[in-house]
């Protein structure tokens, strides 16, 4: 009797590798793009909620604090995106 053989197909690894990568990358920076967004809604909440207190001094701790959020969400968003390059 006489013994089939199968082939199986070779998968090219560096190939798998490369498409791997730039999945993970493309997911990376959708993840940035919606983390700045939430950041940005959250920081524009929180001055419309302070300033719907008609407290001068509430309103501008606030202003200040979604000032801060932004600048820092978007430094670490620079510097991921930076990261997800190399």
């Amino acid at each position: 009797m006489a013994t089939q053989t199968k082939t199986h197909d070779v998968i090219d690894l560096e190939s798998a590798v490369e498409r791997w990568t730039e999945a993970t990358r493309k997911a990376g920076n959708d993840y940035l793009d919606a983390y700045g967004k939430t950041v940005d809604q959250l920081a524009d909440y929180g001055v419309k909620a302070a300033a719907a207190t008609k407290v001068p001094v509430v309103a501008g701790l606030a202003e200040s604090q979604a000032k801060l959020s932004r600048k820092l969400a978007e430094t670490y968003i620079t510097v991921t995106r930076d990261l997800l390059k190399a």
